[in-house]
């Protein structure tokens, strides 16, 4: 069973920091914290919608390994609500306690950022729902947002 989170507007300073991977917003107390987690997102990348893939990469999702021990993420996957599914790399293992981004856009995958290798956006402005479900297609976290003004990104 996941337990809802609520997600927390961002500053522009804070946005700087969720980039680097530093934040992530608490859970509550009585809830058991899942070893993986969707640490943020940034839905609205900075100026206009070029759709160019050096602008679609500036959209992301974070997630966060909340352990302690290296963790691998074979058979996971990241959905929003319009069904665009994201598959983890079967090799791929995430490091205690850190944070990778999964890129909207295509690139080259490294141990902190991987790449969704969408043409196109995946994250709406106006709200959407991320989940971040296991191999058996349990959701493991999600993340829901609304459109608020001059906003463009956040903790999940």
């Amino acid at each position: 069973m996941f337990t809802r989170r609520f997600s927390l507007p961002m500053s522009g300073i804070a946005a700087t920091v969720f980039a680097a991977g530093a934040l992530v917003a608490p859970l509550p107390a009585s809830a058991a914290a899942p070893q993986f987690l969707i640490a943020g997102i940034q839905y609205d990348p900075v100026g206009k919608d070029t759709r160019t893939n050096a602008h679609i990469n500036l959209e992301y999702i974070s997630i966060r390994n909340n352990t302690t021990r290296p963790l691998s993420l074979k058979g996971y996957r990241i959905r929003d609500a319009a069904s665009h599914v994201y598959y983890f790399p079967p090799t791929f293992v995430l490091k205690a306690r850190s944070t990778v981004l999964v890129h909207t856009g295509k690139g080259r995958n490294s141990a902190n950022h991987l790449y969704w290798g969408s043409g196109n956006y995946i994250w709406n402005n106006d709200g959407d729902t991320a989940r971040l479900q296991n191999s058996l297609n349990k959701v493991i976290d999600f993340c829901t947002y609304k459109y608020v003004a001059n906003r463009a990104a956040l903790a999940c």
